[in-house]
């Protein structure tokens, strides 16, 4: 049985991404209309950009008007950004676009296809061409998949892809991790709850102006103690379930 077309937050963390934002604004109008959805807001969260980012989106506001613009003065990361974000969301379901423009959006309209027919929970993405990333990316992103899927015996495909979420469901998940492990940490959360997926290859395109910012030591370290967090708390949450 079909239901209405939901309405959609696109939260776009940016970290000094001025010249990268007019093409993600551009996909994500494209992305909407494709797919038929009339209602949806965009919220832009600057990472403390030290470039033109405000200014920037000041001007795509005036294009389009419905980007909501909110700044973190000291730098939070991607995580803690979409989920500062999804705290003022108002439309049903919630996304993260990243600001660099990586991300081809144009999965989407079956996505809310999907969505309208009242199927899935959850949409998951998946990378479709993962060659178009320097190798020592791509083997990062393999290492850190297959080891979750070990510590938490999933078999998800991709983790750090864009996931659309209810948006009330994932204001109220109360997750460990703010940083790189955050979507991994909902998705495992939204698996043992019993949530539907459903999932969508997803295209990535080479990065136009920058640097990626995801990958460094501090991260790396941050990464590995965010998991072993995770990873005390589902014990403790199966040592509770089997007392019960």
């Amino acid at each position: 049985m079909s239901k209405q077309v939901p309405s959609f937050s696109f939260v776009v963390p940016a970290l000094n991404e001025e010249k990268s934002l007019p093409a993600v604004m551009e996909e994500i109008a494209s992305a909407a209309l494709a797919g038929g959805v009339l209602d949806y807001e965009v919220i832009v969260v600057d990472d403390g950009s030290v470039d033109g980012t405000a200014k920037a989106v000041a001007g795509l506001n005036s294009q389009y008007g419905n980007i909501k613009y909110m700044r973190n003065e000291t730098r939070k990361g991607v995580g803690k950004s979409f989920l500062a974000g999804v705290a003022i969301a108002q439309k049903d379901y919630s996304l993260i676009v990243p600001g660099d423009n990586e991300f081809d959006l144009d999965f989407f309209p079956g996505a809310a296809a999907s969505l309208s027919a009242a199927g899935p929970d959850f949409v998951v993405t998946h990378v479709l061409n993962p060659w178009l990333r320097p190798y020592h990316r791509r083997a990062i992103s393999f290492l850190y998949l297959h080891l979750f899927n070990f510590l938490f015996r999933t078999d998800f495909r991709y983790t750090n892809g864009i996931v659309i979420y209810p948006t009330a469901w994932i204001q109220s998940a109360k997750l460990l991790s703010g940083g790189y492990t955050f979507q991994s940490e909902a998705l495992l959360k939204a698996r043992r709850e019993g949530k539907r997926f459903a999932h969508a290859g997803m295209n990535i395109r080479p990065r136009v102006h920058g640097k990626s910012k995801i990958f460094s030591f501090g991260v790396l370290a941050e990464v590995l103690t965010s998991l072993a967090r995770i990873k005390r708390a589902v014990r403790r949450a199966t040592l509770t379930e089997a007392d019960k």
